[in-house]
This record gives C-alpha cells, sequence and structure tokens, in this order.
C-alpha cells in the first residue's frame, strides 16, 4: 500500500506547496482589500438627490434598494473587521502600561505607533458606522416609496365586469373578426419555407422514435428488475421511470419542435404566435407527468404516496383539466393576441376565465384538502376558499392587478408547500432505509462503514436535521419570492444569513453554523470508515494483539470525533482563545460536580493505554461476571452469562479488584468434582479420570501446562471425594468441557461397574397420626399424644 502512495504523493505534495506559498503571498494583499469609503459614501449622496428629485418607478426603485443594500453590507463587514482590531490593538496600548519617565526609547515609539494606529482604526470605524446607518435610513425611504408605489398600483381599479357587460354585450361578432386577422397577420405560419416543413417533420420523427425507443428499453427493464413493494423509495423509482418511459415521446417530441422553431423565428419581433405555441408544449407534457407520476402513475407502478386511489385519480383529472386552462391562458393573455383584440373584449375574456380558472382551482384544493395530511386543519380549507373567491370577486369588481396578484400567490404557495411535503418524505424514507440497511443499496454502505445493520450510522442524525432545515429553508425562500417581496428584504435575509448578527460579544452566523454541523456530520462518517478498516483489514496485517488493535480503533474513533467537534468550531467561526474561558470553567466543574466524569474519563485511557481488560475477555467485577464487550472513555459494557448488559464506570475497574480469566492467556485451570460409592476401587477411578481429561481435545495435553491430575480429597459422609484438575485450551470454553467430562465419566463409570451413591438420611416422625400415646424413652416424664417413631432408609448392605 505505501508503494502505491508514493507515486501520488510526489505529485500532490509540490502542488500542494504552490498553492499554500500562493495563499501566503495572497494573504496580506487579501487583507488590505476593503471597500472605498469615500465612493461608497458619493454613491449614497447621488441615491438620496435622486429620491428626492424624481418619482421613480419600480423598477428603478428596486435598482436602488438593490444598491444601497449591497452598500450597508460593505459598511456592515468594514465594522465586523475593523472592531477586533481595534480592540487588539487597545489591548496591546494598556499592556504597556502608563506612560511613565522610565520608559525606554523602544516602549515610547511603539507606544506612539499603536495609538496613531488606533486614531486612524477609529477614524475608519466610525465612517463605516455612520455609513451604516446612513444606508439603513435611505433603505426605509426607498421601502416607503416601494409600498406606495406598490399601493397604487394593485388598488387601481378599472371598469368592473356588469359595466363591461352592459357596454360591450353587441360587439362578440366584431371580437371574432378581429380573431381571424389576428391569426392571419401573426399566426407566423408564412414564415415558415417548405424546407422549414421538411426539417420539422425529420426532426419530429427522430424525437418521437427515439422517445417509443426509451419507452420500449425502460419498460423492459422496469418488467425485469426486483422491486420493493414495501420501500417508499423504491415504488417512487418505478413510478418515476414508468411515468418518464410513458411520457418520453411527446416530451421529446415538443422540446425538438420548440427549439426548432426558437432557432427560425427567435429574432423577429413581435414573436410568431406559432411560436408561443410550440413553445408552450413541454411545461406543459412535463406538468401532465409530474400528475401522472404523483397521483395515477401508468402500469405497472403502483401510487406510492399514501392516498386513496380513488381521491387520486379525481385529483390527477382536475389538475389535467386545470393545466389546459393555464396553456389555454398563457396563449391568450401572454401573446400579441391580448394586445390585437379591443380592450373591452381582453377584460371581458379574462373575467370569465378567471371564473374558470378559479372555479376549478376550488375543485381541486376541496380534493386536496380530504387528504388524511390536511383531515384536522379545515381552517386552512376555509380561509384558501375564501381567499380565492376573493380573488375573483376582486377581479369582477375592476381591481385586477390586486385580483392576479392574490391568486398567483396563493396557487404558488400550495405548489411551494406540496413539493416540500414530497421532499421532506422522500428525504424520511431515504435516511429511514440508510440506517435501517434493508435495501442492496444501504447494506453496501453499512458494511463499508463496519457497522451491523440494526445500529445506526454515526453523524447521520446532522445529515437527517440539516436536510430538514434546506428544505424547510428554501420553502420559505420560495415563499418570499412567490409573494414578491422586495428585493431589499430578500438581500438583508441573505446578508443575516451570510453575515450573521450579533449578541453582546457573540456574533452568529446562520450559514456558518450549518456548514459547520455538516462538516461534522461528514467528518464523523470518515471516522467510522476509517475505523472499520483499521479493524477489518488494515491492522490485521499488522503483529498487533486483539487488545492493541482494539485499542488503536477506540483511539482512532474519539480523535475523529475530537478532530469533528474543533474542525466544526472553526468552521462556524469560533475564536480559539475563548477556549481558556471554558477551560477555566471546566476547571471550577470539576472542583465542584465533574470529579466522577473526569474520574471515569481518566480511568478510561488508563484502561484504553495499559489493556488490564479487553474487548472479549471474561472478568469478574464485585458481583459482575460476564464478557466485555465495549470500552468507551467513560464506562466498560460488561455482557453477563444471561446476556444482561452492565455498564461499570471505568473508575471502579481501575480502583477495586478486578479478576481477569484471560488477561494474557487464554488457556486456564477447570476442577470437577467426582465421588464414588465406599468399596470401589480407587486406582480405577483414579485411571478413568486421568485417561477421559486426556483424551478431550480441548484440554492441554502437549506439555506447556501441567498434566490432568485427580487427588483423593476425602471420605466423605456417602462417598470417597475425589477431584479432576486439567488445564484447558481455552478458559471461555469451561462449562462446555465440565459437561463433555461429565458426560464422558458417567458413561465410563457405568462401563465399570462404579456406583455414584447417594446421601444417607435419618428421618424422626412425632406425633404418628392415629397412634396411642407412648412415654418418650429416655425422658423423664410421659407426655400424652407424643410419640417418636425412628425409621431409617438405608442403602443396600455393601461388603466393607
Amino acid at each position: 500500500m505505501a508503494t502505491r502512495l508514493f507515486p501520488v504523493l510526489r505529485v500532490l505534495l509540490p502542488g500542494l506547496l504552490s498553492l499554500l506559498l500562493s495563499l501566503s503571498v495572497a494573504a496580506p494583499a487579501l487583507a488590505g482589500d476593503g471597500p472605498d469609503l469615500q465612493e461608497l459614501g458619493k454613491q449614497l449622496t447621488l441615491y438620496e438627490r435622486e429620491l428626492k428629485k424624481r418619482r421613480l418607478d419600480l423598477d428603478r426603485l428596486k435598482e436602488l434598494a438593490n444598491e444601497v443594500t449591497r452598500i450597508h453590507g460593505d459598511a456592515t463587514a468594514c465594522v465586523t473587521n475593523l472592531t477586533p482590531q481595534a480592540k487588539k490593538l487597545q489591548a496591546n496600548l494598556e499592556s504597556l502600561g502608563e506612560p511613565s519617565a522610565k520608559d525606554t526609547p523602544d516602549v515610547r515609539r511603539q507606544r506612539l505607533d499603536i495609538r496613531k494606529q488606533l486614531v486612524e482604526l477609529e477614524r475608519q470605524l466610525g465612517t463605516c458606522k455612520a455609513m451604516a446607518l446612513r444606508s439603513e435610513d435611505l433603505l426605509k425611504t426607498i421601502n416607503e416609496r416601494t409600498r406606495d408605489v406598490l399601493a397604487h398600483q394593485l388598488l387601481a381599479r378599472g371598469p368592473d365586469v356588469i359595466t363591461l357587460l352592459r357596454e360591450n354585450w353587441s360587439q362578440p361578432p366584431r371580437w371574432i373578426a378581429h380573431t381571424f386577422r389576428f391569426l392571419q397577420k401573426h399566426s407566423g405560419l408564412d414564415l415558415l419555407a417548405p424546407l422549414h416543413w421538411v426539417i420539422l417533420a425529420i426532426v419530429l420523427i427522430m424525437a418521437v422514435g427515439s422517445g417509443m425507443l426509451i419507452r420500449y428499453g425502460l419498460m423492459r427493464w422496469i418488467t425485469h428488475k426486483v422491486w420493493h413493494p414495501d420501500e417508499f423509495a423504491s415504488r417512487f423509482m418505478q413510478a418515476l421511470l414508468t411515468t418518464l418511459a410513458h411520457y418520453a415521446p411527446q416530451l421529446l417530441g415538443s422540446t425538438a419542435a420548440a427549439i426548432l422553431f426558437y432557432t427560425v423565428t427567435h429574432q423577429l419581433k413581435p414573436i410568431p404566435f406559432i411560436t408561443m405555441v410550440v413553445v408552450g408544449l413541454p411545461p406543459y407534457f412535463l406538468f401532465l407527468a409530474i400528475v401522472r407520476l404523483l397521483l395515477h402513475p401508468p402500469a405497472p407502478a403502483r401510487l406510492f404516496l399514501n392516498l386513496p386511489e380513488t381521491l387520486a385519480h379525481q385529483l390527477a383529472r382536475r389538475l389535467k383539466v386545470l393545466a389546459i386552462l393555464a396553456y389555454v391562458g398563457y396563449l391568450l393573455f401572454a401573446s400579441l393576441f391580448a394586445q390585437s383584440l379591443p380592450e373591452p373584449a381582453i377584460l371581458i375574456t379574462r373575467a370569465v376565465f378567471a371564473a374558470i380558472l378559479i372555479l376549478n382551482l376550488i375543485w381541486a384544493i376541496s380534493l386536496i384538502m380530504r387528504l388524511p395530511i390536511f383531515a384536522r386543519r379545515l381552517w386552512l380549507s376555509a380561509l384558501v376558499h375564501l381567499s380565492l373567491g376573493a380573488a375573483l370577486i376582486i377581479e369582477w369588481m375592476g381591481y385586477r392587478n390586486l385580483a392576479l396578484t392574490l391568486a398567483r400567490d396563493i396557487i404558488g404557495s400550495l405548489i411551494a408547500l406540496g413539493f416540500t411535503i414530497l421532499l421532506l418524505r422522500l428525504a424520511r424514507d431515504f435516511y429511514d432505509i440508510l440506517e435501517s440497511g434493508s435495501s442492496p443499496w444501504s447494506y453496501r454502505i453499512h458494511r463499508v462503514m463496519g457497522i451491523k445493520e440494526t445500529r445506526k450510522i454515526p453523524g447521520i442524525i446532522w445529515l437527517r436535521f440539516l436536510t430538514g432545515v434546506a428544505i424547510w429553508a428554501g420553502f420559505a425562500y420560495v415563499l418570499l419570492l412567490v409573494w414578491d417581496v422586495s428585493d431589499t428584504i430578500l438581500l438583508q435575509i441573505e446578508t443575516l444569513l451570510t453575515q450573521g448578527f450579533t449578541i453582546g460579544n457573540l456574533t452568529i452566523v446562520p450559514v456558518k453554523i450549518g456548514l459547520a454541523l455538516m462538516t461534522i456530520a461528514l467528518i464523523i462518517l470518515f471516522g467510522g470508515w476509517v475505523r472499520n478498516r483499521l479493524e477489518n483489514r488494515w491492522l490485521k496485517k499488522t503483529d498487533m494483539d486483539r487488545g492493541a488493535r482494539e485499542a488503536m480503533v477506540t483511539i482512532t474513533g474519539y480523535l475523529f470525533v475530537a478532530l469533528a467537534f474543533f474542525i466544526g468550531l472553526s468552521v462556524a467561526g469560533f475564536e480559539f482563545q475563548n477556549l481558556a474561558i471554558i477551560a477555566g470553567a471546566l476547571s471550577v466543574g470539576i472542583g465542584f460536580g465533574l470529579q466522577n466524569i473526569v474520574n471515569n474519563f481518566i480511568s478510561g485511557l488508563i484502561l484504553l493505554f495499559e489493556r488490564p481488560i479487553k474487548t472479549g475477555d471474561w472478568i469478574v467485577v464485585g458481583d459482575t461476571e460476564g464478557y466485555v464487550k465495549r470500552i468507551r472513555i467513560r464506562s466498560t459494557q460488561i455482557q453477563t452469562f444471561d446476556r444482561a448488559d452492565v455498564i461499570v464506570p471505568n473508575s471502579e475497574l481501575i480502583s477495586s479488584q478486578v479478576t481477569n480469566w484471560m488477561l494474557k492467556d487464554e488457556r486456564g485451570r477447570l476442577r470437577l468434582s467426582v465421588g464414588v460409592a465406599y468399596g470401589s476401587d480407587t486406582d480405577q477411578v483414579r485411571e478413568i479420570l486421568e485417561r477421559i481429561a486426556s483424551e478431550h481435545p480441548r484440554v492441554v495435553t502437549d506439555g506447556s501446562l501441567p498434566k490432568p491430575r485427580v487427588l483423593f480429597r476425602g471420605f466423605g459422609d456417602s462417598s470417597l471425594d475425589f477431584e479432576l484438575r486439567a488445564f484447558i485450551r481455552n478458559i471461555d470454553e469451561r462449562l462446555g468441557v465440565i459437561s463433555d467430562l461429565n458426560f464422558a465419566i458417567d458413561k465410563a463409570f457405568r462401563e465399570a461397574g462404579i456406583e455414584i451413591p447417594f446421601p444417607q438420611r435419618d428421618i424422626h416422625v412425632r406425633d404418628m397420626p392415629n397412634a396411642p400415646a407412648k412415654p418418650a424413652q429416655g425422658r423423664g416424664t410421659t407426655t400424652a399424644g407424643m410419640q417418636e417413631v425412628e425409621r431409617s432408609r438405608m442403602p443396600e448392605p455393601r461388603d466393607e
């Protein structure tokens, strides 16, 4: 492995050195770069004059807001960068002490230089603060003017629908004539030469043919692939691929035609009507494909969302109607057609179209609100219905800009919410499968990282959290765009996220915190992969013993956790000189309430380095006996023979007596007590026991340890007591070896006629039922109703 690394290092090291050198050279230049405060001040003065002299439209107000927001960001960054420098210079000046006649010339010169730098820095800092306040005031003025312009536009009123119908009820024939003249003049069909039609036919044949081939290939692959109907992700992928196969000819054909028409006519002004018709087809088919994917996937795919099938099909039909209405509205109101008709005609058309569109929207939303997720949110359904109804009424009253804005914002918000819920469901199912290891790809990830299927992947919780935050943040951003929030507010939010906000002396930057959490999660994941490689591959090729390898793996894991923590703090912008404060607080905590935690932590380090116990050792700690399953920094996990997990603090393992059956040598001695009947041949008993022990494959008989030995321990109450002592190769197999020896001894004794006796017992019975009272023998008095009867149960008589 080392020989493979050397060529890579020879290539990478020069590049890394040159990169570091270039960064070191560029660092001073970058440090000196900054905003030109004088130029920024002149720009602010010009913007203030423009706002005072002219009545600006909405577009110009947005441009001014963007420029002033940029200046405000530069001023805020200037304050953020210069404040720590001023504090550092002030601290350096205070470290020199008060001026004194005893000061050396070097100290006086250094104090004078620091004061000059501090004065210049405070001047720049004051200018930046003043510019930040000035830009804030200017932004407030721009926002007020923008609100006034928007309010004027939204509240602009035209003729209501009743007035339009009363004044133009006899005009439809003239409007139809206008429509035919528009199609003859602006359709664009006369602009296409015969060659264009030939090229269009060839392109369509090729595109649709390619789509048919893609449909055939995908459907064949989908049919033969094994899918997992119980998994959400599997059902989703099957539905996605099936839908793509189903709509491939339409999507490819419409896209090819749109590209061709746009290429031929994009330089023409105005854009021909035929081009707009063709260009609108790809989004229309794409929307149909998305609806089919989510609510009615083509066979053999099934509905992957947790929806009633009938309700999903009804909703799919209604959304297809809405797609047709959206396409028709695009052709009516986004093309020259709206300009070719008289204003009353287009206004009446808009009123009728709005009624049809909003009624279908209310119908579709009523179906959506029947979904289980909205079962207890009737207020939301009522709010949406009332808002859409209000938009229609406002449209008929003549406030068309306000109605269009309200309907557009509601529809956009609902679409964004639907996609957000779908993404959250997909992300949740993805991480669930990844953690469970139930699918082939997640099982491979578990195997690569050395994690059992039943255990969670370390660091995945942070990725899950960050994914959820990112999805909801994206939803919030889209919501701001949908509701047409001013660019000023968006830029302020962006500045807040990227440059942060200050609480006291603490600056919090949300983007940096998110990146820090992601960095921590990725480093922990990478650390898990390295631990698995160390444990299962790299360290196995060394001559280290098992305990040393396990200690190395454990320490590596904790090192990666510490590395992730410190790198995460660095990415988040944490200043490491503040660690002195944290260390002081920890020292106080250790003195009061953290003694046990620190004691266990130090004991864990001692266990990892000295290794008096190792994973898999059979140990006895107090009343706890079992196998060491895991050694952590704070505690050790011991699994008893009943498979109960006992958590023992590491300090107990260091300070108390611990019996380790497998510390340096897995071999150990077992002792087996055997009793035989009086009169048995003791030499034969010894011979049988030694032979049985020597014949067992787990008993050590190679001379490295004493051979099996039989001891005559004594004369018991009813047996001759022997003890078999033997060393076995693995003390962990002690109980199994004892069981094997007992079976063999019982069989050999039966064959040799050696009896294993049972103990003799004397039973004394008092107060025999239904027996006359007799005086107790050996007693001075006779007690009525008392009788002593002695019965002895003895074994068969033997020759002794």
